[in-house]
């Protein structure tokens, strides 16, 4: 039986990185990386990992590690080919828009396609390139590849796995480990540093709830864990309001700035486990509200997660070249939003009844 509040917070994430992903929206400002240290990449990454134990761990049970791994690796192609057609579709789209508004492919980082389009295709393909808006998929790719031998790992030595995958997370930030990125820089969602999210999330989902540390239970530290995320609602509070700044000693805000998002700071890092440990404890998974009809849009949105992460993309960036074009007023970015997320919820939906038409006459051939 499917964990609802996986595919809720899933499509909840889904839509606000859609928002996000429109920087002229003022709705952006209600989206969760204005009230605390991480936002919504993050739960889609944990989610992502967790969804995965719970999957791949019981495959892996009754049906044998080969068996899983053969699925990891359908998936991990999946999510390939998805990142490779969503580039092109991006493109397609970017060049149409651009027709009038060229600055739109310096924005896009897709400029470069049309200077140096066989390198471009083949840094895409070696998952070295990515436009505007497709880093956590590419991200998402990497990790699902890596899985291949974290599941393994996972399933034989869970805790030292979790350990070793700390220890490349402490060692990246302390050498400053990276991996670079075509034409110049580097991946902006640094895989080095950010499997330690999902790889916690892979533990979670494979570790049967009788073997899970008794300490999570502990009011003791959930009450660290509201405390910190109430420090962390004011310092974000600041950012906006500099009047607050001035009640943020000094020594603390040298010692926390930046809070890196692409390398996953250890601040933003405490930040979601925080939040996903009172999740944890305030919603069970039986609870009735989570079937509740006016949730089926974004529960369906989470459980077709890829398919309606490249959709936004898509939609995101055609509703930034609209507002770019000056039309950019309140009521427009009110209709565009609610469109977008109408159409996402729209095409999740199409997509489970295809899904449950196929289940109900499975294929002769």
């Amino acid at each position: 039986m499917r964990d609802l509040r996986l595919d809720l917070f899933r499509g909840l994430s889904l839509w606000w990185i859609f928002i996000d992903h429109i920087p002229e929206l003022y709705f952006n400002n209600l989206t969760p990386r204005n009230f605390g240290f991480s936002d919504a990449a993050e739960i889609l990454v944990f989610l992502s990992g967790l969804a995965s134990g719970k999957v791949y761990g019981g495959v892996a049970k009754h049906a044998g590690l080969r068996i899983a791994l053969l699925r990891v690796l359908r998936r991990a192609v999946e999510i390939y080919t998805a990142q490779i057609v969503t580039v092109m579709a991006l493109l397609a789209e970017v060049a149409l828009f651009a027709i009038r508004q060229p600055a739109l492919l310096d924005h896009a980082n897709l400029a470069i396609f049309f200077a140096n389009p066989f390198e471009t295709i083949s840094q895409a393909a070696m998952l070295r390139y990515s436009p505007v808006n497709l880093d956590p998929l590419l991200l998402m790719v990497i990790l699902h590849f890596a899985l291949v031998l974290i599941l393994p790992a996972m399933i034989l030595w869970p805790t030292q796995t979790l350990i070793a995958s700390a220890l490349l997370y402490s060692a990246s930030h302390w050498l400053d480990w990276s991996i670079s990125a075509y034409p110049k820089g580097l991946i902006y969602f640094n895989p080095v540093n950010w499997q330690l999210l999902y790889v916690i999330g892979v533990w979670w989902g494979i570790s049967p709830s009788e073997k899970q540390p008794r300490i999570l239970k502990s009011p003791v530290l959930a009450g660290v864990a509201v405390v910190y995320l109430l420090l962390s609602f004011f310092i974000t509070l600041g950012w906006r309001f500099h009047s607050l700044e001035a009640y943020v000693p000094r020594m603390i805000a040298d010692s926390i700035y930046p809070i890196e998002k692409g390398d996953l700071d250890v601040l933003r890092l405490i930040h979601f486990l925080a939040l996903a440990l009172l999740c944890w404890r305030l919603l069970p998974r039986g609870l009735s509200p989570l079937t509740a009809r006016f949730l089926r849009p974004l529960v369906q949105c989470g459980e077709y997660s890829l398919a309606i992460y490249c959709i936004s993309v898509l939609l995101s960036f055609a509703a930034h070249a609209i507002l770019s074009t000056g039309w950019n007023n309140l009521a427009l970015q009110t209709m565009l939003s609610a469109a977008g997320l109408a159409i996402l919820a729209a095409v999740a939906g199409f997509i489970a009844r295809v899904d449950q038409a196929g289940r109900a006459h499975p294929r002769t051939l």
